[in-house]
């Protein structure tokens, strides 16, 4: 996150926003022929693109905000935390965002305009922000962060869909992974998942408050998390484990 803030000036070179840059990720698609590297970030609750020839910038932004204001028909919550997810199956690419609604909109080929409208995924009432989507053998499967940052109750929930835009089925035992307090492991929210190529093998990537100290830091430990690492893993029919989070991490992938 750090290195992709340095590859673009965010104060200088994005004129729509000027406050609170965070929840970015960035995406590789090739175009024409040619791989560009798409960086999608929140600043002042909106959510913009910046776009690169190099995953290390420099970054040039799109020069307006994609996604400023809330889908039709939603009263509350915040225009945050993009993902992109690029379906296999079809080769479209989405666009997923939303705090207290989860939104998505099909992207256009050049990745920094919507194809269609925009359609919100009803979810139940632990949805909070941080949606996440990959697939496996089939099905997809959307994560989502419960409660907030701040709380040592953050925590990563999960449904199935046949389909990138759902509905949703959400399993009775659907926590992915929550804080484990004998062991002073607190907030694990917001999380990606990483696939290794061509295997069956999957990890969480996910935020927490810092161990030891977190805990006693009140609010603030919400805005000086760590980032951490841990094995995903699914039952024989195809469930999400609930992962345990250690303070080990993972062993070298091959």
């Amino acid at each position: 996150e750090r290195a992709c803030f340095d590859a673009i000036d965010l104060k200088k070179d994005v004129t729509w926003a000027n406050r609170n840059a965070w929840a970015p990720c960035i995406v590789e698609k090739k175009i024409k022929g040619k791989y560009k590297y798409f960086y999608y970030f929140t600043a002042a609750q909106k959510i913009g693109v910046a776009i690169a020839d190099n995953p290390t910038g420099p970054f040039t932004d799109s020069g307006k905000a994609l996604v400023s204001t809330r889908p039709e028909g939603i009263q509350g919550g915040q225009e945050i935390d993009p993902d992109v997810f690029t379906d296999p199956v079809s080769g479209k690419s989405y666009l997923y965002w939303g705090n207290g609604y989860m939104a998505v909109a099909e992207l256009n080929d050049d990745m920094v305009s919507f194809k269609g409208e925009v359609k919100t995924i009803p979810v139940d009432n632990t949805f909070r922000e941080g949606t996440y989507v990959i697939y496996r053998k089939g099905t997809y499967y959307f994560m989502w962060s419960e409660d907030d940052t701040r709380s040592p109750n953050y925590k990563v929930r999960y449904a199935t869909a046949k389909s990138p835009l759902g509905p949703l089925e959400v399993p009775a035992d659907n926590i992915v992974i929550q804080g484990d307090t004998k062991n002073g492991i607190y907030a694990t929210g917001h999380n990606s998942v990483v696939q290794v190529p061509g295997k069956d093998e999957w990890y969480i990537v996910y935020h927490r408050f810092p161990v030891p100290d977190g805990i006693n830091m009140g609010d603030a430990a919400g805005f000086h998390r760590e980032v951490c690492i841990d094995k995903l893993e699914f039952t024989p029919d195809g469930k999400i484990k609930q992962v345990v989070p250690t303070q080990a991490g993972i062993k070298p992938v091959k």
